[in-house]
């Protein structure tokens, strides 16, 4: 497989163990007991240390520390990403910010600036997407996340996606509003999700599906929100999403036909994280390329120690 696919769960607790022997020292919590034991957990900001100061500030402007997580975690899967399967040692990978998108850029080392990734968070999980092979047979690259429990849905569903009506062809908003069964099954492993959804439930999740797949592709594209959302439209033959992922889904290019967007070579992976995170995955190869890069095995869901592995402490800096 020539792509990296992670997944990392934001509300995992940053424990010391995790972090402790790779840094000199360590931030705690306030604490009124001076002489207390350190805390088994610390602050997440501690993982700062791992970037050079240019890389830290933007992370610095969160006022919740959830979003410093989702930045931040998002920020250092990319530097293990390159540490892990390019042989890049992290001390000296550089990163600047994109003026076009505002997204991260490598800029070191040189023969490494063709790879493609990308990063998406929201809600819990922080999903993260990456070119292993140099052999260039991937042209786009692009995932989304979202988080099914972040919208408060109006009493009527189609007052809601009224709003949305000129993001979705006619074939999408039916698939949209088709699902009205409430005998829905809610997906593994989350043993303490309802058993069943609602019919507008169901409908928002659909919406929610459709919108991923939609931010996944434009993500790929490198296009913004000037970009025509019903000039794809997407068929989606398996209807239920699961853990396991879905590779069916397939796109059609309705014109007018931008050079930006070919039809050919796109492949897309689907999956449920949780009972209320979902992915899309938006893959282009090249015309030639030998099959598809997506082979439906689950997404890496890391931990601390996992994306940690290879992080050394960048240098301090003296002014």
């Amino acid at each position: 497989m020539s792509i990296a696919r992670w997944a990392f769960n934001i509300q995992q607790p940053l424990l010391l163990e995790n972090i402790e022997s790779l840094v000199t020292s360590l931030t705690y919590e306030d604490s009124d007991d001076s002489t207390s034991r350190p805390p088994t957990i610390v602050p997440v900001s501690n993982l700062l240390k791992f970037l050079p100061k240019s890389e830290c500030e933007q992370f610095l402007e969160f006022r919740q520390e959830d979003d410093m997580r989702r930045a931040l975690v998002g920020h250092l899967m990319v530097h293990a990403f390159f540490a892990a399967h390019h042989n890049c040692r992290w001390q000296d990978l550089v990163f600047e910010r994109s003026a076009d998108t505002n997204k991260p850029a490598l800029i070191s080392p040189e023969h490494l600036q063709g790879v493609r990734f990308n990063v998406s968070y929201h809600g819990d999980w922080v999903i993260f997407v990456g070119e292993i092979s140099l052999e260039n047979t991937m042209v786009r690259l692009g995932v989304d996340v979202m988080d099914f429990q972040d919208q408060q849905v109006p009493d009527s569903f189609e007052t809601f996606t009224a709003c949305f009506q000129d993001q979705f062809t006619i074939k999408e908003c039916e698939f949209i509003m088709s699902h009205t069964s409430s005998g829905t099954s809610s997906p593994e492993p989350s043993s303490d999700a309802p058993s069943t959804y609602t019919a507008s439930e169901n409908q928002l999740r659909r919406f929610y599906r459709l919108w991923c797949l939609k931010e996944s592709i434009t993500k790929a594209l490198g296009v913004g929100l000037d970009f025509d959302l019903r000039s794809i439209e997407f068929t989606i033959q398996d209807e239920e999403e699961t853990v396991k992922p879905i590779l069916s889904t397939v796109i059609e290019v309705h014109e007018p036909t931008s050079e930006l967007l070919p039809e050919e070579g796109w492949s897309f992976e689907e999956a449920l994280l949780d009972s209320d995170h979902c992915y899309a995955i938006a893959a282009q190869t090249e015309a030639d390329a030998s099959g598809s890069v997506l082979d439906g095995s689950e997404i890496q869901r890391l931990d601390w120690e996992q994306l940690l592995k290879d992080a050394v402490p960048a240098p301090i800096q003296i002014a």
